[in-house]
């Protein structure tokens, strides 16, 4: 089926948006981005992650419609009964991820996560389509004329690529038979193939009149930093003789972005005002809370005295317990006055200080690579708006390197990811952060498999079942076209079916499976029936690890009989198993 166009949706953690591209554009000027928030008289590259489903759980408004939305429900006190989820994305961030995964809105009510994440997709792609139509004259196109970029943070860990990738089908964005039209952009090789081509006056000037461009040169290596509102994202690459990136450092980072600075600030709040005041606010007027938590998110764009509007509703349970000054009086750096909080510029960076400091020592240990010859770092995402945290990395690494911010940060993801849609070949090779390996039975060797879980073929042969076999160690650099090839045979002449069982570990060395730290992450069996020929009955086991994914293809020699398998992560057998072994 021809594709004639890209879509990047960009899903973040606070905002989301998308960009779009046809398959004939050729400059950087024809990728285009709408703008949101026009209705509420705004104008912003992306709209806020945040969805609203009523009392049946059916969807009703995605972004800044929802929370319009939310606050007329609750002048009609009818809000309660509806779902409202924010920021919901970091629900994938590190933690255990399985179809059933049930996240809790601002209610407290809970919902399947993968419907959460899928109708926002689902409305992301009706968005897009409906936008793309209004610039062709009415040509109308549909999810199946498209290649589809999806946007994730490289730290994600691999379910929650997977997991996002079962919202896309279940949005429509592709089908199970079409999984080619998917393409998953790691967040900060998105905005590092964007900055790769932008000139000089691509960057924001610090000061002094800035002349630097990211270098091309083969051998040139840089840094990209991805400040999100959720996850701070770093991969390190160096661009080769032509001109594709070869990642140099595993991703890594923390859930320090930008919004680590708000729930500070909101924490501050609740020092200020108590825990049972600023509980009581949220409980009885979320509408305003909502409110005031995004006057609060904007603040970090501001370099000196900022006010922060203090909802009537606040006020009137504050003044409840004593009057509004004297929750102030012995505060430094702020001050109460006309219905305002003002916070001065020291106050207002002490709350970027945990953010900093974790942004730093992340950085500091990349650094500690001396075969790194870093020359470039590049701010980039939404949270790198923020002239505080941009004044930071120059003093903090400015000696080490120069420091690149583009203009419109927020928007270098799309675009990159547009760029990457079309070209994925572009990143050449990652660093696996993780050892992955499959299961295999050798012949038990008491010296070597003492206490280890034992299995008998027809013939009595003894052996060990839970050996690792290692596909890829971490660390180790991995071209995204390889593919890993390996022959494994059967243990018993009877045997109708050989399963490869995969397990990943942060160890770098793993020598059987039921080792502490060794997880298991999916199987993939192929049918051998032919037993004529006993245990000689090569099976060739396939694996291609470079890609966003993963896939392993099995295939009997004898029969020709091949399955292939995405490896799936999302498995409550597996995650059974893992608890069980934990």
């Amino acid at each position: 089926m021809a594709q004639f166009l890209y879509v990047a949706i960009d899903f973040g953690t606070s905002f989301s948006g998308y960009a779009f591209s046809f398959k004939t554009d050729k400059n950087l000027e024809q990728i285009r981005i709408p703008s949101w928030g026009v209705e509420q008289g705004l104008k912003t590259f992306k709209t806020p992650t945040c969805i609203l489903f009523d009392e049946e759980q059916n969807f009703q408004k995605f972004g800044y419609d929802a929370m319009k939305t939310y606050t007329m429900l609750m002048k009609k006190e009818k809000a309660k009964k509806h779902y409202l989820f924010e920021h919901f994305k970091m629900e994938l961030y590190d933690k255990e991820i399985h179809r059933d995964l049930m996240i809790t809105d601002s209610n407290g009510k809970t919902m399947k996560a993968i419907q959460v994440f899928s109708e926002s997709l689902r409305y992301l792609k009706d968005h897009a389509l409906d936008k793309i139509g209004q610039n062709t004259e009415g040509r109308k196109f549909t999810a199946s004329d498209v290649t589809w970029v999806l946007t994730v943070p490289a730290i994600w860990h691999a379910a929650a690529k997977q997991f996002m990738r079962e919202a896309a089908v279940e949005a429509g964005l592709v089908t199970d038979s079409t999984p080619e039209r998917l393409i998953f952009a790691l967040e900060p090789e998105a905005a590092s193939v964007f900055c790769k081509q932008l000139p000089s006056d691509g960057f924001i000037a610090e000061g002094e009149d800035c002349e630097d461009k990211l270098e091309q040169q083969p051998g040139s290596q840089y840094m990209v930093v991805d400040c999100g509102g959720g996850t701070i994202d770093i991969t390190v690459h160096e661009v080769l003789d032509d001109g594709k990136l070869k990642e140099l450092h595993a991703a890594s980072g923390n859930d320090m972005g930008g919004q680590s600075v708000d729930k500070n600030i909101v924490s501050f709040l609740k020092d200020i005002f108590s825990d049972d005041i600023f509980e009581k606010f949220k409980k009885e007027y979320p509408s305003e809370a909502l409110k005031l938590k995004y006057n609060i998110a904007l603040i970090k764009s501001c370099e000196e005295v900022v006010r922060i509007p203090c909802p009537s509703s606040l006020q009137t349970l504050a003044k409840d317990k004593q009057s509004m000054e004297s929750y102030f009086e012995n505060v430094e750096g702020v001050e109460w006055d006309d219905g305002g909080i003002f916070l001065e510029k020291e106050k207002l960076k002490s709350f970027f200080d945990t953010s900093f400091s974790a942004i730093e020592s992340t950085i500091n240990q990349i650094l500690k690579n001396t075969e790194l010859k870093i020359e470039y770092m590049l701010l980039v995402g939404g949270y790198a708006e923020c002239a505080f945290l941009r004044k930071f990395m120059k003093e903090q690494f400015g000696s080490v390197c120069k420091i690149l911010c583009p203009f419109e940060p927020q928007a270098v993801i799309l675009k990159g990811a547009i760029l990457y849609g079309k070209t994925p070949s572009v990143v050449k090779s990652r660093i696996s952060a993780l050892t992955y390996g499959f299961r295999i039975c050798e012949i038990f060797d008491e010296t070597k498999h003492r206490g280890k879980s034992k299995s008998e073929n027809s013939e009595g042969k003894v052996f060990c079942n839970v050996c690792f076999d290692q596909l890829v160690r971490s660390g180790e650099s991995v071209e995204c076209e390889e593919v890993r090839s390996f022959i494994r045979y059967p243990i018993d002449r009877l045997q109708t079916k050989l399963q490869f069982t995969f397990y990943s570990s942060e160890k770098p060395e793993v020598k059987f499976t039921d080792e502490p730290m060794v997880v298991e992450i999916g199987s993939v069996s192929v049918d051998m029936p032919n037993t004529d020929r006993g245990t000689d009955r090569p099976v060739r086991l396939e694996i291609k690890f470079g890609s966003t994914e993963m896939k392993a293809t099995a295939t009997d020699l004898g029969s020709g009989e091949t399955r292939t398998t995405e490896l799936d992560f999302l498995s409550e057998q597996i995650h059974a198993h893992n608890k069980l072994r934990d």
